[in-house]
């Protein structure tokens, strides 16, 4: 289990996830290396008190990312007494066209589907996985929506910002008083698959946009880059800056 796996079922304000990443990353192995590799804060400030119904995360991954699994571009999200996390994969392309997959996951125990793209269980511990694997074209950026649409019951949602072109990705429903979306969390892009080497980083290539919600009027906010963490710090070509409310950041080097 990565040390990103468990911070996501430990739903620590991002502060803290950010402390521990960078006090408890390990060094490089001399055998494989992997594991998680960027952290990203994002906030919406104005959040009310009772917190939010919506949340849409914006997520593009560039054409410079290595067409195949391993890498997870993903932003976590806590509610008032629950915690999961969504976001992008990428996956080989199937002749000449480009695929995509996603995820929208909660990591908490007696939560429950009866969605067809979703099982009980996430990452080896208690909540519900979905998962989907769609035609998508690297380069558009998915605006994914994490959505309640009942008293403790959540849906997701890709949408193509270019084509419009909507991806269900599931629905769960969480134990009665779980609560509404917080205001603030911490994402990632993670490089699950080990490699021989450090050298041998795939390339990722990514954006995560500043998070908005319909709620209270409309609100928007931030994502900004903090750092990378875990194996092959200092050794993977990892750059990052702001792009507009979001950051692009990049990593790696093998396509």
């Amino acid at each position: 289990m990565s040390l990103v796996t468990t911070l996501r079922r430990s739903a620590l304000p991002s502060s803290m996830v950010a402390g521990l990443l960078l006090a408890l990353s390990p060094t490089p192995a001399s055998a494989a290396v992997g594991g998680g590799n960027i952290l990203v804060n994002w906030s919406i400030p104005g959040t009310p008190s009772e917190g939010l119904t919506n949340i849409t995360f914006p997520i593009t991954v560039n054409p410079a990312t290595a067409h195949k699994a391993g890498t997870y571009f993903a932003q976590q999200y806590n509610f008032a007494n629950a915690m999961g996390y969504t976001g992008l994969q990428p996956r080989e392309n199937n002749g000449g066209t480009e695929r995509l997959s996603a995820r929208f996951s909660t990591f908490t125990g007696g939560a429950t589907t009866s969605d067809p793209l979703c099982h009980e269980g996430a990452d080896g511990g208690p909540g519900v996985t979905c998962a989907v694997d769609f035609d998508g074209v690297y380069g558009h950026r998915y605006d994914i929506k994490v959505e309640r649409t009942g008293t403790d019951t959540w849906k997701g949602a890709a949408t193509d910002a270019v084509t419009g072109k909507s991806t269900h990705l599931g629905t769960w429903t969480l134990p009665a008083g779980s609560g509404n979306l917080q205001g603030s969390q911490a994402g990632f892009v993670e490089y699950y698959a080990g490699i021989p080497s450090c050298a041998e980083m795939p390339r990722t290539d990514g954006v995560f946009g500043g998070p908005t919600s319909t709620d209270a009027g409309g609100l928007s906010g931030t994502t900004r880059a903090s750092h990378e963490y875990s194996d092959c710090v200092g050794e993977s070509n990892y750059q990052a800056e702001n792009d507009g409310s979001g950051t692009h950041v990049t990593r790696g080097f093998i396509s």
